[in-house]
């Protein structure tokens, strides 16, 4: 295979894609080598309307995906899970994967004006505003990140409930939950969780999910200055945001989505923003292997939720990995017009409420120009003394004797 230097970022990833197709052509698989998944397949087939718009033509898929939903209650049961039960030790229960596995399914069932073959009915004890009250307030800040999950499994079902399946009462059970959200915002930080429960970052890998069902209802973000500054904060120097360094899928794509989203909406730290995403930008290009798929990071081993059939080694190429990485670099796209590597894809977002769900914005009226890379001078002068800065603190030998030298001169 052509090497990603001489293949496009689109070509490159969606041969990545190709190269695992798993099962006769109809499921794909989540890693190098393991079975078909439902989870492999999903975030395949998005990763290629990402890059290009179109619908592939997976006709079988969608009928296979579509005869593993379960009667009863709804859920989708992929092979990965249906005769997998998580050990009690870890915190991802059963019912939250099969949570997370019918939302994510379910954006790519809407591109293709399809309906589940069955009611949701897992999802309607949370239509009931008693029930959903109770459920609210024994959700967890101290594990902010698990609880943003939880958040935004809700707050998209009730959106399905209300405009899929048209169940009554899901209006009032939305603003009950934005009602509750408001109410437990730190105010310091524009994040939930941060008053006492978590640290910063541990409520932004959270936030991002909740904040996605307020951008997708046009509710008012809060203290959106304090939110941009926390997540500023947050960038380790090497451009990621996972605070050992390295990065992470899902550590990034919360951050830049965050940024992103609040670019659009304020007039704040623009520059600063811009400078952060192409530090991170960098950072994610820089990770693409040579299969054209990416990992989660270099450095630890992988497996979505804990699924032994979606396993992969550090530092490999993995299919939820890889649709989260083209999420993050479409997000950039939106703001970095002025990027080759990303003017040259015609990104685009899936149109369903869900992670991978964003309201794009004509970029053609905020395209930007070499005005605008000096406005982010600053921002990048900053960013080299915090480097500089960094390095001496971790250990940089050469840093540290360079700055003793410096001391006894002068």
């Amino acid at each position: 295979m052509p090497s990603k230097q001489i293949l496009s970022l689109q070509d490159s990833v969606i041969n990545y894609v190709e190269s695992n197709i798993a099962d006769k052509g109809t499921f794909y698989r989540s890693s190098d080598g393991g079975p078909g998944t439902l989870y492999g397949t999903v975030y395949a087939h998005l990763i290629k309307v990402y890059l290009t718009g179109k619908k592939p033509t997976i006709s079988g898929s969608l009928q296979e995906i579509l005869h593993l939903q379960d009667s009863q209650q709804g859920y989708f049961i992929g092979p990965e899970v249906r005769d997998w039960e998580p050990d009690k030790s870890v915190k991802h229960s059963r019912e939250h994967v099969l949570l997370h596995l019918a939302c994510t399914v379910l954006p790519l069932l809407d591109i293709y004006n399809l309906a589940p073959l069955f009611p949701l009915r897992f999802a309607h004890k949370f239509n009931g505003c008693e029930d959903l009250e109770s459920w609210l307030e024994n959700r967890d800040w101290s594990d902010a990140w698990l609880e943003g999950n939880n958040l935004l499994f809700v707050g998209q079902l009730l959106v399905f409930l209300r405009d899929k399946e048209g169940v009554p009462g899901a209006q009032q059970a939305l603003d009950l939950y934005f009602d509750w959200l408001d109410k437990n915002l730190d105010p310091e930080t524009g994040l939930w969780g941060t008053n006492g429960y978590c640290s910063p970052f541990i409520a932004m890998c959270g936030g991002y999910h909740q904040l996605l069902v307020y951008y997708y209802e046009n509710r008012d973000i809060l203290y959106p200055e304090k939110l941009i500054d926390t997540v500023l904060s947050l960038q380790h120097i090497d451009g990621g945001f996972s605070p050992k360094g390295g990065g992470g899928a899902c550590e990034d794509v919360d951050a830049v989505d965050i940024l992103v989203n609040l670019y659009k909406m304020v007039d704040y730290k623009r520059p600063e923003i811009r400078s952060a995403l192409r530090r991170c930008l960098r950072h994610i290009l820089s990770l693409q292997n040579p299969d054209g798929g990416f990992p989660y990071n270099r450095t630890d081993s992988f497996s979505h939720l804990n699924i032994p059939a979606t396993f992969c080694q550090a530092g490999k190429s993995n299919m939820f990995s890889t649709w989260f990485r083209v999420h993050t670099l479409a997000l950039i796209a939106e703001v970095l017009t002025d990027e080759p590597i990303l003017a040259g894809v015609d990104f685009h977002f899936n149109s369903t409420l869900s992670m991978g769900w964003h309201r794009k914005w004509p970029k053609v009226d905020h395209r930007l120009f070499f005005v605008h890379r000096l406005e982010e001078f600053p921002a990048n002068i900053s960013h080299i003394l915090t480097s500089f800065r960094w390095h001496i603190n971790n250990g940089s030998k050469v840093l540290r004797k360079l700055v003793r030298k410096i001391k006894k001169r002068f």
